[in-house]
């Protein structure tokens, strides 16, 4: 029995471990503001620096990895990801102007490599397991994939802790070291050169035009705009808010390594709940709103009281939403488009959470200093389930009498 479709399974989980070991996630911030002496205004300016670079790459990035081979472009954006953080441990030698510019350069690379990766390493992997004859079983797999993501991440957490404490450089170059086994695991995958199945074209603009053309059929088709509007409110909204809430839980009196656990916590339950998900996969589109909804509304409720654990598993309701649309999402995706446009779309997906993200965030900003986080959760959660009741009857409603 032929074991290659084990091995391009076995591959994917073993680049999702490598890319997730960002041992650099949460000592970022204290290196910089801590140890280099940088202010919070300046972190807060890197960040959206930092988003703004991926936002900028997204559709261009998918747009290469569909022109030319999958794994050049994903090699390139891994080659900038190890170029960063050894960026960053340069920064100790120069002085504090210099050193601001050498981190600004950094946090743009890691924003352009993220992009690179973001949806070519997705539609390399789904080709593979589909030559393997196993995409039937790819939201299953994607579950998996979420759940190793969600282990690692917090593992990741507590170790790139404990290294900074050792060295405050140490975690970079681990960092960079894991990436560099997530390198050898792309030299080592077999990609068969993508065939155009319309007309062919014999220049590289009509071709870049006819792979872009996947966003018209995106619009045309209501399935497809549906999940796409939808995940990208839940993924923007949740994105966001995760981004401030560690803040929050310790007003609640949590410590920083309580802190830690909790967020952990929220990880590992949300991979698990993932490798569920594909059960939902022949659900209604009806059904699957109704879902999440759902989730929204009990989390909003379980939000407002004063109970601090109570809040917490509110919290998590919260959070478990992009663990459940991740797997289901992304396996009806990758079946409904061609293969000329994969990365474009899964990238063009990244492309608005990114963009509705970066809305999203300065408005969370100014609700919370206005009213607080509590409001802030209940006043966002709301106006999720709202657009998701609005944008599920009007594309519905709209594609009425049509059929994809």
């Amino acid at each position: 029995m032929n074991r290659q479709p084990s091995q391009s399974i076995q591959k994917y989980y073993l680049y999702t471990l490598f890319t997730q070991l960002r041992f650099t996630r949460i000592v970022n911030v204290i290196f910089l503001v801590h140890f280099l002496k940088f202010s919070l205004v300046q972190f807060a300016a890197l960040q959206s620096l930092f988003l703004f670079s991926q936002f900028a790459f997204e559709i261009p990035s998918g747009v290469l990895s569909d022109l030319f081979k999958k794994k050049s472009v994903i090699a390139i954006g891994l080659f900038l990801l190890i170029l960063s953080p050894l960026l960053m441990t340069s920064v100790n030698l120069t002085n504090h102007s210099l050193g601001f510019a050498v981190i600004v350069f950094a946090f743009i690379l890691e924003g352009v490599g993220n992009a690179l990766l973001s949806g070519a390493d997705d539609a390399l992997f789904f080709e593979a397991i589909r030559r393997d004859g196993l995409e039937k079983a790819y939201a299953k797999i994607r579950g998996r994939i979420q759940l190793i993501s969600a282990i690692v991440t917090g593992i990741a957490t507590f170790i790139g802790g404990y290294l900074y404490s050792l060295n405050e450089m140490s975690p970079y170059f681990f960092q960079a070291f894991m990436l560099l086994g997530a390198g050898g695991v792309i030299v080592s995958m077999k990609e068969e050169k993508s065939t155009v199945e319309s007309v062919r074209v014999s220049s590289q603009y009509e071709k870049v035009k006819d792979i872009l053309l996947v966003f018209d059929e995106v619009r045309r088709s209501a399935n497809v705009l549906f999940l796409v509007v939808f995940t990208t409110l839940v993924d923007a909204m949740v994105n966001a808010i995760f981004s401030l809430l560690p803040s929050y839980v310790s007003d609640l009196g949590f410590t920083s390594s309580a802190n830690g656990t909790i967020f952990m916590i929220f990880s590992f339950v949300g991979g698990f709940v993932a490798t569920q998900a594909f059960r939902l996969t022949k659900v209604s589109y009806r059904t699957l709103s109704l879902i999440i909804i759902g989730l929204l509304s009990v989390g909003m409720i379980l939000q407002v009281q004063s109970n601090a654990y109570i809040f917490l598993i509110g919290a998590c309701l919260l959070y478990v939403t992009v663990d459940i649309l991740d797997p289901i999402v992304m396996e009806m995706l990758n079946l409904w488009v061609k293969d000329s446009a994969r990365a474009t779309l899964i990238s063009g997906l990244s492309f608005a959470v990114s963009l509705v993200t970066m809305i999203v965030n300065p408005l969370i900003g100014i609700v919370i200093q206005q009213w607080g986080t509590v409001l802030m959760l209940t006043v966002f959660s709301f106006f999720t389930v709202v657009m998701i009741a609005i944008s599920y009857i009007l594309i519905f409603r709209t594609s009425k009498g049509k059929r994809d």
